[in-house]
């Protein structure tokens, strides 16, 4: 079963529903005409995805966080230092209220 065909966010439509075109597997007839052309019917296959808005929206997402910087190395080698020197203090304030808030927006 195709994930698209159990998608409610994609609906496609298909012109050719042989399932080796689908896959994109190519079989080549067994005969072939005297000047090299291939003989017997010459199927394309066409299919088309429609995206709904949310799926849209989703795509637009991703691609905006694939841009953003992945690790801010300065704060890690600041943080590292703090901590080799014992300089480095735990709020354990800040750690509570954080954990009860994110308890909250669960609910």
């Amino acid at each position: 079963m195709n994930p698209v065909d159990n998608n409610p966010n994609l609906r496609g439509t298909r012109v050719d529903t042989n399932s080796t075109a689908r896959r994109g597997n190519a079989v080549a007839p067994a005969d072939s005409g005297a000047n090299g052309t291939v003989s017997g019917a010459d199927e394309t296959s066409t299919e088309s995805v429609s995206l709904t808005r949310a799926a849209s929206d989703l795509l637009a997402l991703e691609t905006q966080l694939r841009e953003l910087p992945g690790i801010d190395q300065a704060r890690v080698d600041a943080i590292r230092q703090a901590i080799d020197d014992g300089s480095y203090e735990v709020d354990t304030g800040r750690i509570v209220d954080n954990l009860l808030q994110s308890e909250r927006e669960l609910r």
